[in-house]
């Protein structure tokens, strides 16, 4: 009897785990994808950076391909940083703890099109 109550409630106990939850996301990029008309032209939109921290420290936000840093917080929580978007191509950017050089968090600003270029067949004619 008690051996038949050990495998149900081992088979509910393994049915009802309870996940971790995971931290959100420390730096969020607002919009995150950019709008173009055509395929190959710049994309221009006013993105909001906004980051939080359980800690209070040193962090700074950089672009994630050349490095430059763009903004830093000195005993800081949480930041907000006005970027203006004006680029050919996708962005990532990069929060990072400025006494340690460790990134913490990534976002990525994506670009799309509405309308993309297409190559046109020529049909060739002899006559």
């Amino acid at each position: 009897m008690y051996f038949r109550w050990f495998w149900v409630l081992l088979i509910f106990s393994s049915t009802f785990t309870v996940k971790a939850q995971e931290p959100p996301e420390a730096l969020i990029a607002v919009p995150d994808t950019c709008v173009a008309l055509r395929e190959g032209r710049n994309c221009y939109a006013d993105v909001t950076l906004t980051w939080e921290q359980p800690l209070i420290g040193n962090y700074c936000l950089r672009d994630a391909t050349s490095k430059y840093i763009m903004q830093c917080w000195l005993k800081q929580q949480s930041g907000t940083f006005n970027y203006a978007f004006d680029s050919q191509q996708s962005i990532s950017f990069e929060l990072f703890d400025s006494n340690t050089s460790k990134v913490i968090s990534t976002a990525e600003v994506k670009l799309q099109w509405v309308y993309q270029n297409r190559q046109k067949k020529r049909r060739w004619r002899l006559f």
